[in-house]
């Protein structure tokens, strides 16, 4: 019997030998081994088996013969490694084909059966569902061969199977929440958010098994970390799913008990008011929520500022794409550096801020606006392709959040 294991890293193996991830030296012996282990049960023909191993830019005027010499190469790894050379046979009509005689064990297909079972026993037995996901979950040790994704077989297999993945963690743990099995709940999540770190479910669920195990810290924890992804790295702000479960939480830590005003002063209290108030954006949301409330009975001018980081030209996208982050780093110290203790900022996107600025007119705004671009100019050498623009919008209860009338537009 051999046993392939594809999940994380190619390992092929029996009871008297292994082959581990790069021990060939050739990505494509690996390709071609898993293709037709996985396909064991038909005869390919050439032009599938090219399609699957070999990237576009890489097709050959002899496929048949650059075929051929591969699977030369391959029953020869497999003689050196003490397999039986005879995995792959050749038959009529020019296709390839796993032997018959040749048992052989996939980790993705057992992943598939545990799953197929469990599914299967959802509706009759909690406990046999749990104990069949739990052994899908225990083969997966990381994406389908991720190192071999650059064609279009493999990477449809390595998508598909982190997806299968993913929607069997939420299950199990769902059925963990069922039966009050919430340690294992924070094991199950904790090895998932290493394979899947931007999925704001499984961050709940996280956070739940750890305030159901009275690991509080921890909980707080996660939620900031979570938010810090959904909110800085996938630009996500609305996370119905992760504030629901930080609301429970709240409720938890301090609803038990009741507080005298020092404690919760000191509990509220910034340790540092130096400069601007940075902040993510569900936050600054709610803060400019309260200033338009506010406007409706004060004369306290206020402005709203989005402020975009814009290619002068055009240029190399991945190159671009570097020069943005290096910018939005600038403009970032450039708003701690200008901006008051009062004003507010936040990021929106990928290339954007958006500021609230106290006490400030849009006159007045302009002009912080145009010293935060001479700083911005002043210290972006190695980015020098990017230039800003700002809109200004007054806040007032009569006027949208970022609407589409610009008070003012200026670039540097």
């Amino acid at each position: 019997m051999i046993k392939l294991k594809t999940f994380g890293r190619f390992t092929v193996g029996n009871d008297l030998t292994s082959v581990q991830e790069g021990a060939w030296r050739s990505e494509k012996l690996e390709k071609l081994f898993v293709y037709l282990a996985i396909n064991r049960n038909r005869g390919v023909c050439i032009e599938d088996i090219s399609e699957a191993i070999w990237q576009v830019e890489e097709e050959t005027d002899n496929p048949v013969g650059a075929l051929k010499n591969l699977a030369y190469r391959l029953r020869k790894a497999l003689r050196d490694a003490s397999f039986d050379e005879e995995c792959i046979v050749s038959v009529r009509g020019g296709l390839y084909k796993w032997n018959d005689d040749v048992e052989v064990s996939i980790d993705v297909e057992e992943f598939d059966r545990y799953i197929n079972e469990a599914e299967f026993a959802f509706s009759r037995s909690k406990e046999t569902a749990i104990e069949s996901y739990e052994k899908a979950i225990a083969l997966y040790n990381g994406d389908f061969l991720s190192r071999l994704t650059d064609t279009h077989w493999f990477m449809t297999l390595n998508a598909f199977y982190h997806s299968r993945y993913v929607n069997t963690v939420k299950a199990l743990a769902e059925l963990y929440i069922d039966t009050g099995c919430y340690e294992k709940l924070e094991q199950l999540c904790t090895k998932a958010v290493v394979y899947e770190r931007s999925d704001e479910q499984i961050y709940s669920y996280l956070i739940l098994a750890r305030m159901r195990t009275k690991k509080v810290q921890m909980a707080f924890d996660t939620y900031e970390t979570a938010k810090a992804i959904m909110d800085n790295d996938l630009g996500v702000r609305k996370t119905v799913m992760l504030n629901k479960v930080y609301e429970e939480l709240l409720s938890v830590t301090k609803g038990v008990s009741s507080y005298n005003i020092d404690e919760v002063k000191d509990d509220i209290s910034e340790e540092s008011m130096n400069g601007v108030f940075m902040c993510g954006y569900p936050v600054f949301k709610e803060i400019y929520h309260l200033e338009v409330r506010k406007s409706a009975r004060s004369t306290v001018p206020e402005s709203l500022v989005l402020v975009t980081v814009v290619p002068m030209y055009s240029s190399q996208p991945d190159k671009n794409h570097s020069q943005m982050k290096d910018s939005m780093l600038t403009l970032e110290r450039a708003l701690r550096k200008c901006l008051r203790v009062g004003d507010v900022a936040a990021k929106y996107s990928d290339s954007q801020y958006i500021v609230l600025l106290s006490k400030c007119s849009c006159d007045t705004a302009s002009d912080v606006m145009k010293r935060i671009i001479d700083r911005f100019n002043h210290t972006c050498d190695t980015h020098s392709n990017m230039t800003i623009q700002f809109d200004i919008e007054p806040v007032s209860c009569y006027s949208s959040f970022v609407t589409d009338k610009k008070m003012e537009k200026i670039y540097g």
